[in-house]
């Protein structure tokens, strides 16, 4: 089938194809090269160059996080890349941005204030405590605002006289803390929203450190987010609402005034607050700025911006006269971050990226990568006969991509996507971001678990049933409370056993204290036993069926597990020992079958496991660090590392072997 698919995986023409760039690494290990050599685009905005030209200025990043800033002058042509001054942090990404009206571009994330200037084509940056801005103001008096994740941090910086202030963290939480509007009023005073796992509204003066916080504990709004907005008539009004991403303040109060049932809204000046009948009618004093999907491309000078794709490089303007003119976007990257890597059935290696979201297809017969649209962020894959079956964020979406069939590309929305691939359903709030995929013997049913939507905790388990079609989500109050489903394992006879793990939604607040093992019973859709497999673990990771029927688990990166399903026993415990911690990713593969022998890639080691003698086998150091798994073809061993793809040669000895 090999020759077949690739043709028709080819057909798919929205794509870009090449020879990938192989290195040997020796050892067995072979450098495969980038799967996706893009980057996305974390903010843009119009600007001014020195000679007063409108330009386009876009915050790039790659898998190593936000690292430079594209810009392209459409009436000259100019192109130019400025790389930070500093390694960035992905941990701590670019959530929002501005445009002053001192035609400076600014962001804070790797815990750094970061100023562009575009007429200069210069940087000024200032470190901060660790975290990201996740929203940005600028006051009367030209301040630059921002408010921090993960515990309400406070910036400040003035772009005239240099002053610089650094509040730290305002408030603490036991979860992390989401922001998405600060404003500030005439008077001097700063609001925010929080969210997700129970919102706030804040007021703070920065000259005094006053705070001030609208509800009560007992009454804060939960799974929400706070939003405020500054008016012309120098007061700020705000609300309680869903966390979004919002393109610029415009987009943010229009969205919040079409929440339904309409919440209730505030008014705030000097610090104070009163309740109003809103939505309010005021006109909202204009500051350039948005979340990580923020872009201004308000030209002044005549010009249009018709289309900016920095993931396909392409950009096009529109002239004065009508007249379009495109640019091939020119800016270094090293390429998306792999998130997925699995083996097909015809014997290809994909999988997707993230950041931008793509797909890639890996020939190893000829060396071949494609490189195209994802849509959506591939956390799960799970190949089965000809079919490869996709778990997507943000949504929990399901598809069902046909390697036998033609390739028809993948839309910018996921539920357009009704050829090859094709899209199933998605969970929505129960299920936003799927952990496992795992399809029953008699492939009749698929099951997608993972967490809930931001701010909430307890998952739901999705349901595919492929023969009649129907696609359900089982609720987070039928399987266990507060918690989400994390891995399955099917066994030949038809049970279904799993794991779950206490992490919440993203800014969700932990509620449990140990990882179940359950038993699901399909037919009636509830859990039917579960167990604490180890103690102390919160999260039991990944899950595989031994050939004798045991089921061999993985807990918190580390402690591993036999479980026999027939005594419903934990017979044997043991831990990674000098191997540390394994390789994670959002859909785990910790596990990679060759028959039935059993791998467990570690940061630094692809280790052969022995589950009769509760330890491991033959074992292989890596030279590169494994950030994501895996799967076996041919002998081989594949995974990735940052945004490469890497394989190496299945160990075979019985001592470990070191480069």
């Amino acid at each position: 089938m090999k020759k077949l698919s690739l043709i028709k995986y080819m057909a798919g023409l929205l794509m870009v194809s090449g020879a990938a760039s192989a290195a040997d690494l020796g050892n067995g290990f072979i450098d495969h090269g980038v799967c996706s050599p893009v980057s996305s685009n974390k903010g843009a905005t119009v600007a001014t160059d020195a000679d007063g030209n409108d330009m386009l200025v876009c915050i790039l990043a790659d898998y190593r996080g936000a690292n430079g800033i594209y810009t392209v002058t459409p009436a000259t042509g100019k192109q130019e890349f400025f790389a930070l001054p500093f390694a960035p942090d992905a941990s701590y990404a670019v959530f929002s941005s501005l445009y002053s009206s001192g035609n400076r571009y600014y962001s804070l994330h790797s815990s750094r204030l970061t100023e562009f200037d575009p007429a200069a084509k210069k940087f000024r940056v200032f470190p901060t405590h660790r975290g990201m801005g996740m929203a940005m103001t600028e006051a009367d008096d030209g301040t630059i605002w921002t408010v921090t994740y993960p515990d309400s941090g406070l910036v400040g910086f003035h772009p005239e006289t240099g002053r610089f202030r650094d509040f730290g963290p305002l408030r603490k939480e036991s979860w992390a803390q989401y922001h998405r509007t600060i404003a500030a009023d005439d008077a001097g005073w700063l609001y925010f929203g929080v969210g997700n796992t129970r919102a706030q509204l804040v007021a703070y003066h920065p000259e005094n450190g006053k705070k001030v916080e609208v509800f009560p504990e007992n009454e804060r709004p939960e799974g929400a987010c706070g939003v405020v907005f500054r008016a012309e008539n120098g007061k700020v009004y705000g609300t309680v609402g869903p966390y979004y991403n919002q393109r610029d303040t415009a987009d943010a109060f229009a969205r919040a005034k079409a929440i339904k049932p309409a919440p209730q809204w505030y008014e705030f000046h000097r610090g104070e607050s009163r309740k109003i009948d809103g939505p309010p009618q005021i006109t909202l004093r204009p500051v350039v700025t948005g979340s990580q999907g923020f872009y201004n491309y308000r030209m002044r000078d005549g010009w249009k911006v018709d289309l900016f794709n920095p993931v396909e490089r392409r950009a096009r303007f529109i002239d004065p006269q009508g007249k379009s003119v495109t640019f091939n976007m020119e800016y270094p990257s090293e390429g998306a971050h792999i998130s997925t890597v699995a083996a097909t059935s015809d014997g290809l290696i994909t999988g997707g990226t993230s950041f931008p979201m793509r797909n890639y297809v890996y020939n190893p017969a000829d060396g071949t990568m494609i490189n195209r649209n994802g849509c959506v962020q591939w956390n799960t894959v799970l190949p089965w006969k000809n079919h490869v079956f996709v778990g997507g964020y943000n949504g929990g979406y399901l598809f069902d991509w046909r390697l036998d069939e033609k390739f028809d590309g993948i839309p910018r929305f996921a539920v357009q996507a009704r050829g090859n691939p094709r899209y199933i359903a998605h969970a929505g709030k129960a299920l936003i971001r799927p952990h496992v995929l795992k399809i029953t013997p008699d492939g009749r049913h698929l099951l997608m678990g993972g967490t809930p939507e931001y701010g909430h905790t307890g998952g739901g388990l999705a349901v595919w049933d492929r023969g009649s079609g129907d696609f359900s989500v089982v609720p987070n109050r039928d399987l266990i409370e507060n918690q989400s489903v994390y891995a399955l394992a099917m066994l030949p006879d038809g049970r279904i056993f799993g794991g779950t793990t206490v992490e919440a939604g993203t800014g969700g607040k932990v509620k449990s204290k140990e990882a179940r093992f359950f038993q699901f019973d399909l037919a009636s859709r509830r859990i039917v036993w579960s167990t604490v497999a180890v103690p102390g673990a919160g999260t039991i990771h990944d899950l595989t069926v031994l050939p004798d029927g045991k089921i061999l688990g993985i807990a918190d990166k580390k402690e591993f597990f036999v479980f026999d399903p027939a005594s419903k026993q934990v017979v044997r415990r043991w831990n990674s020992g000098e191997y540390g911690l394994a390789a994670w990713q959002q859909g785990p593969r910790m596990f990679v079958r060759d028959g039935d022998d059993i791998y467990v890639l570690f940061k630094r080691h692809i280790v052969k496991v022995d589950p009769e003698r509760g330890g491991f086998g033959a074992a292989v150091a890596s030279p590169i660090e494994i950030h994501t798994g895996g799967d076996c073809l041919d002998g081989r061993v594949y995974f990735a590392s940052g945004s490469r793809l890497y394989s190496c040669r299945l160990p075979d000895g019985g001592a470990a072997q070191s480069n």
